[in-house]
Protein backbone atom coordinates (compact mmCIF):
# COMPACT_ATOMS: atom_id res chain seq x y z
CA UNK A 1 0.00 0.00 0.00
CA UNK A 2 1.66 3.09 -0.79
CA UNK A 3 -0.79 5.96 -0.79
CA UNK A 4 -0.53 7.86 2.60
CA UNK A 5 -3.97 8.29 4.58
CA UNK A 6 -3.22 10.39 7.40
CA UNK A 7 -0.90 12.82 8.25
CA UNK A 8 2.17 12.26 6.17
CA UNK A 9 -0.21 13.08 3.37
CA UNK A 10 -0.46 16.58 3.88
CA UNK A 11 2.74 17.10 5.14
CA UNK A 12 6.57 16.94 3.02
CA UNK A 13 9.17 14.65 3.85
CA UNK A 14 10.73 16.73 5.67
CA UNK A 15 8.13 18.02 7.46
CA UNK A 16 6.89 14.79 8.73
CA UNK A 17 10.18 14.18 9.54
CA UNK A 18 10.39 16.95 11.86
CA UNK A 19 6.74 16.83 13.27
CA UNK A 20 7.30 12.71 14.16
CA UNK A 21 11.20 13.26 15.84
CA UNK A 22 9.55 16.34 18.04
CA UNK A 23 6.84 13.86 19.09
CA UNK A 24 9.35 10.90 20.10
CA UNK A 25 12.23 12.65 21.26
CA UNK A 26 9.48 14.95 23.61
CA UNK A 27 8.04 11.56 24.76
CA UNK A 28 11.26 9.26 25.57
CA UNK A 29 13.31 11.87 26.86
CA UNK A 30 9.73 13.48 29.37
CA UNK A 31 9.79 9.31 30.30
CA UNK A 32 13.41 8.97 30.91
CA UNK A 33 13.84 12.04 33.09
CA UNK A 34 10.03 11.42 35.10
CA UNK A 35 11.60 7.74 35.40
CA UNK A 36 14.67 9.38 36.56
CA UNK A 37 13.32 11.72 39.35
CA UNK A 38 10.94 9.12 40.84
CA UNK A 39 13.63 6.82 40.97
CA UNK A 40 16.50 8.88 42.78
CA UNK A 41 14.72 11.88 44.25
CA UNK A 42 11.15 10.88 45.47
CA UNK A 43 9.52 13.33 42.92
CA UNK A 44 7.66 13.20 39.78
CA UNK A 45 8.57 15.76 36.83
CA UNK A 46 5.56 18.40 37.57
CA UNK A 47 6.60 18.28 41.10
CA UNK A 48 10.37 19.09 39.86
CA UNK A 49 9.06 21.99 37.26
CA UNK A 50 6.31 23.50 40.05
CA UNK A 51 9.84 23.61 42.68
CA UNK A 52 12.02 25.22 39.61
CA UNK A 53 9.06 27.90 38.59
CA UNK A 54 8.92 29.18 41.82
CA UNK A 55 12.76 29.25 42.46
CA UNK A 56 12.72 30.87 39.00
CA UNK A 57 10.25 33.49 40.18
CA UNK A 58 12.16 34.36 43.64
CA UNK A 59 10.11 31.91 45.54
CA UNK A 60 6.49 33.05 44.56
CA UNK A 61 4.48 32.59 42.30
CA UNK A 62 0.03 32.87 41.86
CA UNK A 63 -1.08 29.75 41.04
CA UNK A 64 -2.77 30.63 37.85
CA UNK A 65 0.77 32.20 36.56
CA UNK A 66 2.28 28.64 37.69
CA UNK A 67 -0.61 26.56 35.64
CA UNK A 68 -0.24 29.21 32.63
CA UNK A 69 3.97 28.41 32.72
CA UNK A 70 3.43 24.90 32.95
CA UNK A 71 0.73 24.28 30.74
CA UNK A 72 -1.36 22.60 32.94
CA UNK A 73 -4.56 23.28 34.28
CA UNK A 74 -5.88 24.69 37.28
CA UNK A 75 -6.78 21.66 39.41
CA UNK A 76 -3.77 19.66 37.95
CA UNK A 77 -1.29 22.81 39.57
CA UNK A 78 -3.39 22.88 42.67
CA UNK A 79 -3.26 18.63 43.07
CA UNK A 80 0.68 19.06 42.72
CA UNK A 81 1.18 22.37 45.06
CA UNK A 82 -1.10 19.70 47.99
CA UNK A 83 1.09 17.41 47.62
CA UNK A 84 4.25 19.36 47.43
CA UNK A 85 2.54 21.33 50.83
CA UNK A 86 2.18 17.85 52.63
CA UNK A 87 6.33 17.19 52.20
CA UNK A 88 6.68 21.14 53.32
CA UNK A 89 8.07 21.92 50.43
CA UNK A 90 5.66 24.54 49.33
CA UNK A 91 2.91 26.81 50.95
CA UNK A 92 -0.19 28.48 49.49
CA UNK A 93 -1.59 32.20 51.34
CA UNK A 94 -3.58 34.65 49.58
CA UNK A 95 -1.97 36.72 46.71
CA UNK A 96 0.31 39.69 48.03
CA UNK A 97 -0.75 42.02 44.76
CA UNK A 98 -4.23 41.62 45.34
CA UNK A 99 -6.22 39.26 48.11
CA UNK A 100 -8.09 37.45 45.50
CA UNK A 101 -5.61 35.22 44.17
CA UNK A 102 -3.71 32.30 45.26
CA UNK A 103 0.47 32.35 45.72
CA UNK A 104 2.78 29.20 45.93
CA UNK A 105 5.60 29.88 47.98
CA UNK A 106 8.83 27.71 47.83
CA UNK A 107 10.15 26.76 51.39
CA UNK A 108 13.61 26.39 52.77
CA UNK A 109 12.64 22.54 52.50
CA UNK A 110 11.46 23.25 49.06
CA UNK A 111 14.70 24.92 47.99
CA UNK A 112 16.70 22.06 49.28
CA UNK A 113 15.23 18.98 47.83
CA UNK A 114 15.26 21.05 44.37
CA UNK A 115 19.07 21.85 45.03
CA UNK A 116 19.33 17.87 45.94
CA UNK A 117 17.60 17.15 42.28
CA UNK A 118 19.41 19.40 40.00
CA UNK A 119 22.36 19.07 39.21
CA UNK A 120 21.74 15.37 38.31
CA UNK A 121 18.72 16.28 36.44
CA UNK A 122 20.55 18.81 34.56
CA UNK A 123 23.15 16.19 33.83
CA UNK A 124 20.63 13.90 32.24
CA UNK A 125 18.60 16.49 29.98
CA UNK A 126 22.50 17.18 28.69
CA UNK A 127 22.95 13.93 28.35
CA UNK A 128 19.69 12.88 26.67
CA UNK A 129 18.93 16.21 24.60
CA UNK A 130 21.89 18.96 24.38
CA UNK A 131 24.55 16.65 23.54
CA UNK A 132 22.75 15.55 20.82
CA UNK A 133 21.72 18.76 19.72
CA UNK A 134 25.28 19.88 19.69
CA UNK A 135 26.55 23.63 20.64
CA UNK A 136 26.20 25.09 17.00
CA UNK A 137 22.48 24.35 16.72
CA UNK A 138 21.19 25.11 20.05
CA UNK A 139 20.23 28.78 19.70
CA UNK A 140 18.19 28.01 16.80
CA UNK A 141 16.30 24.96 18.20
CA UNK A 142 15.75 26.69 21.28
CA UNK A 143 15.00 29.73 19.58
CA UNK A 144 12.34 27.96 17.07
CA UNK A 145 10.74 25.82 20.02
CA UNK A 146 10.49 28.92 22.14
CA UNK A 147 8.51 30.52 19.69
CA UNK A 148 6.05 27.90 19.10
CA UNK A 149 5.99 27.53 23.06
CA UNK A 150 4.87 31.73 23.56
CA UNK A 151 2.51 31.49 21.25
CA UNK A 152 0.65 28.29 22.43
CA UNK A 153 0.97 29.53 25.98
CA UNK A 154 -0.27 33.14 24.78
CA UNK A 155 -3.41 31.29 24.03
CA UNK A 156 -3.45 29.79 27.51
CA UNK A 157 -3.60 32.54 29.14
CA UNK A 158 -6.47 33.67 27.18
CA UNK A 159 -4.59 36.45 25.13
CA UNK A 160 -5.39 38.14 21.99
CA UNK A 161 -3.34 36.40 18.97
CA UNK A 162 -1.80 38.74 16.73
CA UNK A 163 -1.42 36.27 13.91
CA UNK A 164 -4.01 36.10 11.70
CA UNK A 165 -4.16 32.92 10.40
CA UNK A 166 -3.63 31.09 13.88
CA UNK A 167 -5.76 28.32 14.01
CA UNK A 168 -6.36 28.93 17.48
CA UNK A 169 -8.99 30.09 19.85
CA UNK A 170 -8.68 32.28 22.83
CA UNK A 171 -8.70 28.96 25.12
CA UNK A 172 -5.97 27.10 23.40
CA UNK A 173 -8.10 25.12 21.20
CA UNK A 174 -8.44 24.76 17.49
CA UNK A 175 -11.51 26.72 16.23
Amino acid sequence: MSDLSGTGRHLSPVELRLWTSFLDAGRMIEQALAADLVANQGMSHREYEVLVRLDGASGRMRMSELARQIAASGPLVTQTVERLEKRGWVTRERSSSDNRGIDATLTADGQAALASASEPHAELVRKLLLDRVGTDRRDVVAAALGEVADHLRLHRGSDACAIESCPLGPDGLPR
